[in-house]
């Protein structure tokens, strides 16, 4: 029961973060209204493939998911991120490239400093 708890309690949050209607958030997860209804009442029983599956669309791991296990300065960076990727999803298809491509570099630099020190 605390799996369904601590779900239902991720879940809730990241609804409410958000703002979507039940409807638009059951829509944006894949499932049915009634399913979400289930799962942010704590009283659904998914099994593994559907956790995976909730987990990749919120954004999150699934260990994440199930355990509830986030500090408030994490959830606030999620947030933000998720803010940062919905901004960036409406951009037009040449300024989404072109941060695609500064991301990347990015990353690259990241990473060569991780070998060199």
């Amino acid at each position: 029961m605390e799996l369904q708890q601590n779900m239902a309690s991720v879940m809730r949050t990241l609804k409410e973060k958000s703002g979507k209607s039940m409807t638009e958030f059951s829509k944006e997860l894949e499932i049915s209204r009634s399913a979400l209804q289930e799962y942010l009442s704590g009283n659904g029983n998914p099994n593994m493939t559907t956790v995976e599956h909730l987990a990749n669309k919120l954004g999150v791991t699934p260990s994440l998911l199930v355990s509830g296990c986030f500090a408030d300065e994490q959830l606030e960076v999620l947030m933000k991120l998720l803010d940062v990727l919905g901004i960036i999803s409406e951009l037009d298809y040449d300024k989404r490239i072109k941060f695609s491509q500064l991301l990347l570099d990015m990353v690259l630099l990241w990473n060569e400093g991780d070998s060199n020190g």
